[in-house]
């Protein structure tokens, strides 16, 4: 390992802490780790039908664009723990200096999960771009990846609304909120992915 360079935690080691009393990591890093998981499922599903279709330009590119949105949503997962662990700790200052710095930790506080939801919103387009490309055993694994990245951005997103209710500064507070605005249109792909997948499978009512 490089000097400076972080060692890697464990799942188990990282579920422990978001189990424990403490607040940090919290919601954040559980929706950068579920998004991992969907992008490493979508990775997993077109490496699969690469190995049918090694000529299929989508799917070679698909699984570059999974395996770097799952390094990128992996690293969120600690970049959310520190942005929230620095609101608590400005919130601990003196209440003379607590304002700039608590409003700078908030901004941080909600750009960070706006990346992980920004992220999550690309792993679901991915599901999108190869529904009708992938092997028909594989399109229920790439549902999960669909239904979990949807999930993720949703849950990034409420908790940048949240943040953004205590943010003083407007022109930051109102380009965040037309960002969030724009990603709840993912909605619209997870179903369209859901439509796809309950084409190819024949289920009814797939959601």
């Amino acid at each position: 390992m490089d000097a400076g360079e972080q060692p890697v935690e464990t799942l188990e080691s990282l579920l422990d802490r978001l189990a424990s009393d403490r607040p940090a990591p919290g919601g954040g890093a559980a929706a950068a780790l579920t998004g991992a998981a969907a992008a490493a499922l979508v990775a997993m599903v077109c490496r699969v039908t690469a190995r049918h279709a090694l000529s299929d330009k989508i799917i070679v590119s698909a699984i570059e664009r999974a395996d770097a949105l799952r390094v990128r949503l992996l690293k969120l997962i600690r970049e959310d723990g520190e942005a929230y662990q620095g609101l608590l700790d400005a919130r601990r200052t003196s209440r003379d200096q607590r304002g700039p710095h608590e409003q700078a930790a908030l901004q941080r506080a909600t750009a960070v999960p706006m990346e992980i939801a920004h992220s999550a919103a690309s792993v679901l387009e991915l599901c999108a771009s190869v529904v009708d490309s992938v092997r028909p055993s594989t399109v229920g694994d790439l549902a999960v990846a669909a239904a979990l990245s949807g999930a993720v951005v949703e849950a990034s997103t409420l908790t940048a609304r949240i943040n953004l209710r205590d943010i003083v500064d407007r022109q930051f507070a109102e380009t965040t909120t037309q960002e969030v605005d724009a990603l709840a249109r993912s909605v619209a792909v997870r179903q369209a992915v859901a439509r796809r997948v309950n084409a190819r499978t024949g289920l009814e009512n797939l959601v």
